[in-house]
């Protein structure tokens, strides 16, 4: 039987994810689509990314990347592996801090998920950086 290939089901960005004590992850600061900045160049102290797969398997490797307007690189490339023994197909998170994160330009930018080194199994969300638009 043919393997399920991975699926990433969401992604969820803020200013900090917390692993509390009970076992429970705390998001803090939560964004939408849009993230609206006070002026460019911005600096976030930390701009983190929970990712969520389903149908991944142990051992499956994962890289992560954020892409600028322009297509540079921002940080450095998050290079992992699914940790585990688990047999089989199982849901997992990824967790993906860029601290500090400078932003230059308002735009469209890019998180780039790949999954063992396939581009066919490469996933891009988008999101956009912008300045508040003074009329409103």
């Amino acid at each position: 039987m043919a393997r399920r290939k991975p699926k990433l089901e969401y992604v969820i960005i803020c200013d900090d994810i917390r692993q509390e004590i009970s076992n429970k992850i705390s998001f803090i600061g939560i964004y939408g689509k849009d993230i609206f900045v006070s002026k460019i160049p911005f600096t976030f102290p930390k701009l983190c990314f929970a990712i969520h797969y389903k149908d991944i398997k142990a051992e499956d490797s994962f890289s992560i990347e954020l892409i600028d307007p322009s297509g540079k690189r921002l940080g450095k490339t998050i290079n992992g592996s699914v940790p585990g023994e688990h047999k089989g197909n199982i849901n997992f998170h990824l967790f993906a801090i860029f601290s500090p994160l400078i932003i230059k330009q308002e735009g469209s930018y890019k998180l780039a998920i790949t999954i063992n080194d396939d581009v066919g199994m490469k996933r891009e969300v988008e999101f956009f950086i912008k300045k508040p638009d003074k009329t409103s």
